[in-house]
């Protein structure tokens, strides 16, 4: 068997997998001669990077060629529910939540397209070493207010990784917003000043500019999304508990499929809250303590999450995949465990055979070194909700399957 046909093979065992098929239609009429093929100009189609959405559901193309933002917003019980997590046009692409310190969860919503937020984000909290890392994989500009500052010996906080990974960022506490008005506090709730703080999202485009920013995003991490990628999966996943670490039990997630709509609904952010993807990470975390938090005397303990990678969980459809995720060249990679182990038995049963078929007649023929194959996970189009939980310190996932 040649090279050729053994890739052949597996190509076209991937496609059946997943229930693609491929047809090849031919005519023939007698001896008349077959026209020439017209040229044609291929067409390109713009994809939302974080939905897998298209113009024809209702993406600005032009986004494209604009880089995406990154808002961190507080998740304390104070803070909830936070201005436009749930807005009905403008809800987050992707929301990633993790443990921040003392046992509490931060998140952090990305928006493909900057011009195109709610009216109103909230409550703005201030920024985090992971936080900032995550947002690196997708060339994100970051947005926040306020951030953890280093402190020698001891922490390595967010105003250090700003400056060595040199990370385009706004932060209310330094941005010159007299002219736009980007940043303002919410006086309506009976909540304590931090948990006031918002944002105009129709100001982003401005305050983009007036920081001069590169405009154009650099390579990024590129989620999959192929429906037809979830044939293969077939353990049920109805509810879905959360644990980030054994610290942070009073800020668990839970999650409920519901069959009407095909989503996951939560009402941990006291709305309705719902999401077509779950995508679970499972990292090794590590507590840092600093002493004399900001001249008060007192200590706060950081969660420091290692990007280590591993194992992952990804939920859709009411059902769910085994993943493995990691970090390489400044991206995110998603590989679906159970395809790529039908698509590695598959290649090595064609080389056997291209092999035996050699040793038969007699050819040699040097082997050349393939790289091992993988097959991306992918996602179902639409947005996401991504669950940071450590492997080492206590986090833990509950799967049910009614």
């Amino acid at each position: 068997m040649s090279r050729n046909k053994l890739k052949a093979f597996i190509a076209f065992g991937l496609v059946l997998l997943i229930g693609m098929g491929a047809f090849l239609i031919t005519s023939c009429s007698g001896n008349e001669q077959e026209p020439e093929p017209e040229e044609t100009e291929e067409v390109v189609t713009l994809t939302n990077l974080f939905t897998g959405e298209t113009a024809e559901d209702g993406y600005d193309e032009s986004a494209s060629s604009r880089r995406s933002v990154a808002f961190v917003v507080e998740n304390t019980p104070d803070a909830r529910p936070q201005w436009g997590l749930d807005d009905p046009n403008y809800s987050p692409d992707i929301v990633l939540q993790g443990e921040v310190e003392g046992g509490i969860t931060r998140t952090l919503w990305f928006y493909a397209d900057s011009n195109k937020l709610p009216e109103i984000i909230g409550p703005m909290r201030s920024a985090r070493p992971p936080y900032i890392r995550f947002s690196e994989l997708f060339d994100s500009v970051f947005i926040h207010w306020g951030q953890s500052s280093s402190k020698k010996g001891e922490y390595v906080g967010a105003n250090t990784v700003f400056r060595k990974d040199k990370v385009d960022h706004i932060n209310q506490m330094t941005f010159d917003d007299s002219k736009i008005g980007l940043y303002d506090r919410d006086y309506t709730r009976s909540v304590s000043i931090e948990h006031r703080g918002i944002l105009y999202g129709s100001k982003v485009p401005a305050a983009l500019e007036q920081k001069g920013f590169r405009t154009e995003p650099k390579e990024k991490t590129q989620l999959s999304f192929d429906p037809l990628g979830w044939m293969t999966a077939f353990e049920p996943a109805k509810k879905i508990y959360v644990q980030y670490s054994t610290m942070s039990s009073s800020q668990s997630t839970s999650w409920t499929y519901n069959e009407e709509d095909g989503k996951y609904h939560t009402s941990n952010f006291e709305n309705d809250f719902a999401r077509d993807n779950l995508l679970v990470l499972i990292d090794d975390t590590e507590y840092i303590t600093k002493t004399n938090y900001m001249n008060s005397g007192s200590s706060v303990t950081y969660c420091d999450y290692k990007f280590k990678g591993g194992k992952a969980k990804l939920f859709s459809k009411g059902i769910v995949k085994d993943v493995e995720w990691r970090v390489e060249d400044g991206k995110l990679i998603l590989v679906d465990t159970e395809l790529t182990r039908i698509a590695r038995e598959r290649a090595e049963a064609a080389k056997a055979a291209e092999e035996a078929e050699a040793a038969e007649s007699g050819e040699t023929d040097e082997a050349e070194e393939e790289e091992p194959i993988e097959v991306m996970a992918s996602l179902t189009k639409g947005k996401t909700w991504i669950g940071w939980i450590s492997g080492n310190n206590g986090g833990y996932l509950e799967i049910s399957k009614e």
